[in-house]
C-alpha cells in the first residue's frame, strides 16, 4: 500500500518513467473494422488486447531497439498481461501471420531459413 502511494505521488509531480503509456491500433475497411488492439502498460507490466480482428487473431511482435523480443497470437476478444518486457519496447500487430520488420513491414521468409 505505501509503494502504491508513494508511486502515485511521484506520479503526480512527473518523476516516473515513461512507462506508462496506451498503444491504440485500429483499422477498418469499407466502415468495417478489420482490427481493434490496445495496449496498456503500467508500472512495467503490458497489458495486450485483441479486441476485433478480421482473421479471428491478432498477432503481435514486440520489439526493442530494433531486435525482436517476443511473437505471439491472440484470438478476438482475448487479453494477455505480460511482466519483463523492456521499457519503451515498440510492437507491431497485425490480423496476418507472419514475421514482420521493426517498421511492421512483412519480411519474406526464406526457405530453409
Amino acid at each position: 500500500m505505501l509503494i502504491a502511494m508513494l508511486y502515485g505521488l511521484l506520479n503526480l509531480v512527473g518523476c516516473t518513467d515513461a512507462q506508462n503509456r496506451s498503444i491504440v491500433v485500429s483499422s477498418k475497411e469499407n466502415g468495417a473494422v478489420t482490427l481493434d488492439s490496445v495496449t496498456r502498460v503500467e508500472m512495467g507490466r503490458a497489458e495486450f488486447a485483441c479486441n476485433e480482428s478480421r482473421s479471428g487473431k491478432c498477432y503481435y511482435t514486440v520489439f526493442h531497439e530494433g531486435a525482436e523480443v517476443r511473437r505471439f497470437t491472440l484470438v478476438a476478444a482475448e487479453h494477455r498481461r505480460m511482466d519483463g518486457l523492456p521499457a519503451g519496447f515498440d510492437q507491431c500487430v497485425s490480423t496476418d501471420e507472419g514475421h514482420v520488420s521493426p517498421s511492421c513491414k512483412p519480411v519474406k521468409e526464406t526457405p530453409g531459413a
